[in-house]
């Protein structure tokens, strides 16, 4: 069976939204390319630069732009027709925010060029000066002391890390994890967020994703770093309908939640937050616009939480906040 790649070229701003928009629709997995990643390479002074990989060069003349991979037929045109109105749907609330040029673009490929062209990309990267982040397929020799060598395979799902929003979250789970802590991961995607606590020296972790292809590939990662079902326990619905997920989750267990998606539909789930964190326990959300920031913040403190910090990349913002 053939398929079809849609590049949407955008922004670095506008990676996040799109991305979204299309989980919102069902459309799970995406690729995402952005010489932010190049530029974040060039400028990590802490970087061994006996690591440089000459294909990182090529970051810096490309585009923004997200991918996804649909079926070539009737419910992949069905599909490719709603990533249409998303776009158009964009263009049309005329966002205060450079989005680029946001057109779409296809390409018909086969089995096997589907399964490798997204994987180009994706280099070993730094987080936080502490925790290097490398795909499976890339080489990593160097000996640095003091990080974390976290391996994924995003399986073409959306979560290597290379965002802002993603940078964002792991730098307050780094600030903030202690030894000990239950963390939940919701909206777990690749696991990268779970598995990152893990490694930081959390005790346990539980991934929730409504998608489960993304509890697969989360499963299949964290075994990748010798994290398995004692550590890491993944579960799969929609945390705002299915009560017996919320059970299955537990009330009051967790020191820490860990949420990057967008700012809406945080906001649609943060109603369970103070269920599953135990008094003085933190969340840690990203993923959010800076014109949503207000909300975010209304959003908390309504439900009983104080805000602890605030930090932004670029147009990005991550809220920290804790159960009173």
């Amino acid at each position: 069976m053939n398929w079809i790649e849609v590049s949407i070229y955008t922004t670095t701003n506008g990676i996040e939204m799109i991305n979204g928009a299309l989980i919102n629709l069902g459309i799970n997995d995406a690729i995402i390319e952005d010489p932010s990643v190049f530029q974040d390479f060039l400028h990590n002074d802490t970087l061994n630069w006996d690591y440089y990989d000459e294909d990182l060069a090529k970051l810096q003349d490309i585009e923004s732009c997200i991918k996804v991979y649909v079926a070539e037929n009737s419910q992949g045109q069905q599909q490719l027709k709603k990533i249409n109105n998303i776009i158009e749907n964009i263009k049309n609330d005329k966002i205060d925010l450079n989005l680029g040029r946001l057109d779409i673009e296809l390409r018909v490929l086969n089995d096997e060029d589907w399964a490798n062209n997204w994987k180009q990309y994706f280099k070993p990267f730094i987080v936080s000066n502490k925790i290097i982040i490398k795909p499976t397929w890339e080489d990593y020799k160097e000996s640095i002391e003091g990080k974390i060598v976290l391996e994924i395979d995003p399986g073409m799902s959306f979560g290597t890390g290379q965002h802002h929003t993603t940078r964002l979250c792991i730098e307050q789970i780094v600030k903030h994890l202690k030894e000990s802590m239950d963390v939940l991961d919701m909206g777990c995607g690749s696991g990268i967020l779970s598995i990152a606590s893990i490694l930081l020296g959390a005790n346990s972790c539980v991934g929730v994703d409504i998608d489960e292809n993304a509890i697969r590939i989360a499963k299949e990662n964290a075994a990748l770093n010798n994290i398995y079902e004692e550590k890491f326990r993944v579960l799969c619905g929609d945390i705002t309908v299915d009560e017996d997920l919320q059970d299955a989750i537990g009330e009051n267990k967790f020191d820490m939640i860990a949420v990057n998606i967008i700012a809406q539909i945080i906001m649609g789930m943060s109603w369970t937050f103070p269920k599953f964190l135990k008094k003085g326990g933190l969340v840690i959300a990203s993923g959010i616009i800076k014109e949503y920031l207000q909300d975010i913040i209304d959003n908390f403190e309504g439900l009983g939480f104080e805000v602890l910090e605030i930090n932004e990349s670029e147009e990005w913002v991550s809220v920290t906040a804790i159960k009173k």
